[in-house]
């Protein structure tokens, strides 16, 4: 889809922001007024007299404070259109009557006889007219009145003079104003292409922005379509392989069964292939969920050896462990395919005869590293090995060789685990792949303790159970009961309160609740209401699908413990034992 082009901006539009530009950098003009009538009021107090300086300075003051009103207003109201245009006129009407307040004191005020009365006044006229060239010269009306207004009397009076000094000041005044209408209009054109240009640039932007939406809108529904039709997908190249295999019963000859192997090989690939893609797609549809908890990441480390160990021994390469037992929080399914997607390409693609797995705490975080020592990756193409289809040393695309996904995929990954990934190498002396994953703390890893009891008793324990769905409640009790605990269940607070009112039950040994509630309703409410209730500080558990931090935060802060769903049976009874609330 092409964005339409955006119509240039017209002459009036242009016009309309050299007007705003106006009225922004007007009141520069009016601090320079304000500075150069306090020299002349000071300078002709006593030679002009006191009533006509004080009648002018009272003129100026009146008019430069109506001026800084109409900024005010202007700036207030923020006209746009053909409105701008009328305030552009305004402001220049302004100007005029403050030129003709300045052009007076070479009327009033100025005694040819006197050299220092004509040099003061030459030198503010001129020094005020030069001063707001560039902020009127935004319109050009606006500027034309004020330097005609105010300077043509000095160059009138100049003129008629019989002094060939005075005369040549004159023509002198003719020049500067001439001089300056013509800067005016050299400042007024630069201001418009400037404006242009800046109106081009923010539709340049605009027009980057809606590309860039439409690119990743593009990619999303390539993604989402991908994700959805991967069953579609898949069942052709299943029958097709199972055609292969009933085909395989009918060949004879060694001919025809290579060409079949052959087949084979290339169904494989495409399966490969698709699943590689559908990954991605899911990676980029969002469609990837995380559930993290509680485990060993050394333990997943053993297992990873124990998967790999044959196929390194094919190759004639090594794999050693290194590190001790480290508890971290994350999603284990996607952590193990990270790790495993990267020591199959330490192992496939480089080169090496060892490779090291490592573990270690380093300060809040646990640190693994898959390390090899074969070939190396160059350090310009550090950051391109993360690219789909991207590989170092298969210009060819031979297939044998890989599809390029396996390092896209640990990136989406890692990014979507929030790990820190970084890898570091050396050319001919191998690379190192390293993962920093959040440290369990000693409080929050009983969830995942090796030292599970199942044998410990729970029997004679009295519990208040909540939870919304029938059938999970169904599930406890039935749970529960076989452990020999006493059961109150309710599908809501509410419920499980009407209960206690009817009956003058005890204070419960433990509260079990779900996190979410019906009606917006949660477990921590229900632990505290209950608490309150009676009277007393109840051991409770939280259960929740939900591993978000401000949520875990929550239930740690109110002294309950938290355990993830789907939940472990041995689990829930050692917590219960460990809560110190099981029977005698």
């Amino acid at each position: 889809m092409s964005i339409p082009a955006k119509p240039k901006p017209n002459s009036s539009e242009v016009l309309y922001e050299q007007i705003h530009s106006l009225y922004r950098q007007s009141p520069f003009i009016y601090l320079g007024i304000v500075f150069a009538m306090s020299i002349v009021a000071a300078f002709f107090w006593t030679r002009a007299g006191v009533w006509a300086v004080g009648a002018w300075v009272t003129a100026t003051l009146v008019l430069t404070l109506a001026r800084v009103g109409l900024v005010l207003a202007f700036r207030r109201v923020n006209p746009e259109g053909e409105a701008v245009l009328r305030w552009g006129i305004a402001f220049a009407f302004s100007s005029l009557l403050s030129g003709i307040l300045w052009g007076a004191i070479a009327l009033v005020f100025l005694n040819p006889e006197e050299f220092d009365s004509v040099l003061l006044i030459a030198i503010v006229l001129t020094g005020m007219t030069a001063g707001s060239l560039v902020p009127l010269s935004s319109f050009l009306p606006a500027y034309f009145a004020y330097c005609l207004a105010a300077m043509s009397p000095l160059a009138i009076i100049m003129l008629q003079q019989s002094e060939g000094f005075l005369i040549l000041t004159g023509y002198l005044v003719i020049a500067f104003i001439v001089v300056n209408l013509g800067y005016a209009f050299v400042v007024n054109r630069n201001l418009a292409q400037s404006i242009r240009l800046r109106f081009d640039n923010l539709d340049l932007l605009e027009n980057v922005r809606l590309q860039k939406e439409l690119a990743e809108k593009a990619n999303t529904d390539k993604s989402r379509f991908l994700a959805a039709t991967s069953h579609d997908l898949r069942q052709p190249l299943h029958a097709m392989d199972l055609y292969l295999g009933a085909l395989a019963n009918l060949l004879s000859n060694s001919e025809q069964k290579e060409l079949l192997n052959k087949a084979r090989l290339s169904s494989s690939a495409l399966k490969d292939l698709l699943e590689a893609l559908m990954d991605i797609s899911k990676f980029d549809a969002g469609n990837v969920q995380v559930s993290s908890h509680f485990f060993n990441v050394r333990e997943l480390l053993d297992d990873l050896y124990e998967e790999f160990h044959e196929q390194a021994t094919a190759k004639s390469t090594t794999i050693r462990l290194f590190g001790h037992s480290h508890q971290v929080y994350s999603d284990k399914v996607l952590l193990t395919r990270i790790l495993r997607n990267l020591v199959h390409n330490a192992i496939q693609h480089s080169g090496a005869s060892k490779i090291l797995l490592s573990v270690r705490s380093v300060g809040e975080q646990v640190r693994v590293e898959v390390r090899d020592n074969g070939c190396g990756i160059p350090l310009a193409e550090q950051e391109q090995i993360f690219s789909e289809f991207y590989q170092l040393q298969n210009p060819e695309r031979d297939r044998n060789k890989g599809l390029g996904l396996g390092l896209a995929i640990v990136k989406r990954l890692s990014g979507l685990l929030g790990f820190g990934l970084n890898v570091m190498s050396t050319p001919e002396k191998g690379a190192c792949f390293r993962l920093n994953i959040p440290k369990a703390s000693a409080l929050e890893s009983y969830t995942e303790s090796d030292e599970v009891a199942a044998d410990c008793d729970v029997s004679g324990v009295f519990a208040i159970f909540i939870e919304d769905e029938i059938s999970v409640r169904d599930a406890m009790r039935t749970l529960l009961k076989q452990w020999g605990c006493e059961l109150l269940i309710g599908d809501s607070l509410a419920a499980v309160e009407r209960e206690l009112d009817a009956l003058q039950y005890p204070a419960p040994d433990v509260i079990i609740s779900d996190y979410r509630l019906r009606d917006g309703h949660n477990g921590i409410e229900a632990v505290a209401k209950l608490r309150e209730r009676f009277g007393c500080d109840i051991s409770a558990i939280i259960i929740s699908g939900d591993t978000a931090l401000d949520i875990q935060e929550e239930v740690t802060g109110l002294g309950c413990r938290m355990l993830n769903k789907p939940l472990d049976p041995k689990k829930l009874k050692a917590t219960i034992a460990e809560l110190g609330v099981a029977g005698p």
